[in-house]
């Protein structure tokens, strides 16, 4: 994110708010059962979010949590992420390849989560492998925000915004300074 004066911030009550906005969503859809496993898209960022929707359609599931599977994104400014189970950095799309051959089961129903759709390229490049491994049917993909020039659009999101007009979106908790969204 450039340095700017100019954000699009999410309070923790705008979050709070919106997160409930999402689920209700979610809910109306009518989509997700108890067999759905909740996928935390950047839990850096989204886990919160993943938890919140997670114990709020547990009523969905006999009372009971859903699983749910991390799985790492990059930063705008990079191209690889951290592999928490090897220990070693791999270019997104080797980590996407092997997480997705190792977590996802082709009858089994996912939910991807993240808080927000900025870019869109990390959700667009996983759409596309996961065709001929999970059945289209299968899979959506939720966020909070969607970045009006996004590249894709989540299944289910509360509000867009216009980066150009209101800058990048800056959740409360974040740290400005963190030099790997100057993009």
């Amino acid at each position: 994110m450039k340095k700017s004066d100019s954000y699009f911030c999410v309070t923790y009550e705008k979050e709070n708010k919106d997160s409930f906005e999402l689920i209700q969503k979610i809910t109306d859809n009518g989509w997700v059962t108890g067999d759905t496993i909740m996928v935390n898209c950047s839990p850096d960022y989204s886990s919160r979010l993943t938890q919140v929707i997670n114990h709020q359609l547990s009523h969905l599931n006999n009372n009971e949590l859903f699983e749910v599977i991390d799985m790492e994104m990059p930063y705008p400014t990079m191209s690889q992420v951290w592999d928490r189970e090897d220990r070693d950095y791999k270019l997104y799309i080797k980590y996407l390849s092997l997480w997705i051959q190792k977590h996802l089961k082709k009858d089994n129903q996912y939910l991807f989560i993240d808080s927000a759709t900025c870019r869109g390229s990390n959700f667009a490049r996983l759409k596309s492998m996961l065709n001929g491994r999970v059945s289209g049917d299968n899979y959506r993909f939720a966020s909070l925000y969607l970045q009006s020039d996004s590249i894709f659009t989540p299944d289910y999101y509360v509000e867009k915004f216009d980066k150009l007009v209101q800058g990048g979106i800056l959740f409360e908790w974040e740290n400005v300074n963190n030099p790997n969204w100057d993009y």
